[in-house]
């Protein structure tokens, strides 16, 4: 099955606000955490019960295993007729992949300006190109150095973060978990972790679980003053006829102090994905592209 098919980059100046896609991975760049508060405050309801659902006397330990088990049944997902809407950003396309354990793709398309965005990660490097970066370059590092340009060039982002942004993370079993703790709607509940981030500074990630549907629904960080990092959160489900699980159909994104502290929001729908119809033997999605006029940088050697 051919999908992408990649047109010829154009140059004429991409959207500046565009970067703030890229802020999908800084969801994940730091350890993680919660604090209290709900945004699910709704009259209670009891839970439906379903083979996907996680039953109100699961441990922090089932709860894990309950959501890994429905997560890992997308091993591939794939849409090309994505939508990202946010500050300065009306409708533009997106062109969204990933396989497991690393692969992801992401293309973003204007309606008149053309190809804005194309970030991916294969087997041995990731790369990011942006229409609009000055100076103009492919940016790629080696997933082996990538840690190493993290720490040198005060890096937040990492491709392989957004497919648990997207809302189709898997949890770490080995996490020691704060909870679960449930919410006034009886529906979502939270588990929090707290750790240090590369540079030693303390990060809390609380997520949330939507209990009917065994699916992570949001994921919020929290710096060492408790004071909210981003946010990413599913803001609605759909059904997949294939797997017969409620997987999300868009998240809605929210970095407060990107910008230069003005923030940024913005949210992604996936219009109608297709799962696990993608194999890592496919070069012309996972093969880092080429585009006139725009030199590779490695940024291993900055």
């Amino acid at each position: 099955m051919k999908i992408f098919r990649l047109t010829p980059a154009r140059t004429i100046p991409a959207l500046l606000p565009i970067a703030a896609v890229l802020a999908v991975g800084a969801v994940l760049a730091f350890s993680t955490g919660c604090r209290s508060g709900n945004p699910f405050r709704r009259s209670p309801k009891p839970v439906p019960v379903s083979e996907w659902a996680i039953p109100g006397s699961a441990s922090a330990f089932e709860v894990v295993s309950i959501v890994n088990r429905n997560v890992m049944r997308v091993d591939s997902f794939v849409t090309q007729d994505a939508t990202l809407n946010g500050k300065g950003i009306f409708n533009l396309k997106g062109e969204i992949a990933f396989k497991r354990p690393g692969y992801f793709r992401l293309i973003g398309t204007h309606a008149v300006s053309g190809r804005e965005l194309d970030v991916g990660r294969n087997a041995h490097v990731m790369w990011m190109w942006i229409g609009k970066a000055e100076p103009k370059a492919m940016y790629f590092c080696a997933n082996a150095d990538y840690p190493q340009c993290q720490e040198k060039l005060d890096l937040s982002f990492n491709p392989a973060w957004i497919i648990e942004a997207m809302g189709f993370g898997a949890l770490d079993p080995s996490a020691s978990y704060e909870g679960p703790l449930p919410s006034e709607d009886q529906r979502h509940l939270e588990l929090r972790v707290t750790e240090r981030s590369a540079d030693g500074i303390s990060r809390t990630r609380c997520i949330v679980v939507n209990r009917e549907y065994g699916m992570p629904a949001a994921v919020r960080i929290y710096d060492q003053f408790q004071s909210l990092v981003a946010e990413a959160r599913v803001t609605a489900y759909q059904k997949d006829a294939a797997t017969g699980l409620m997987i999300p159909k868009g998240v809605a994104v929210n970095c407060p102090k990107e910008a230069n502290g003005e923030g940024m929001q913005f949210s992604i729908q996936y219009g109608t994905p297709k799962l696990n119809q993608l194999s890592a033997d496919n070069p012309h999605l996972w093969t880092m592209p080429e585009y006139a006029g725009y030199p590779s940088v490695n940024m291993a050697a900055k």
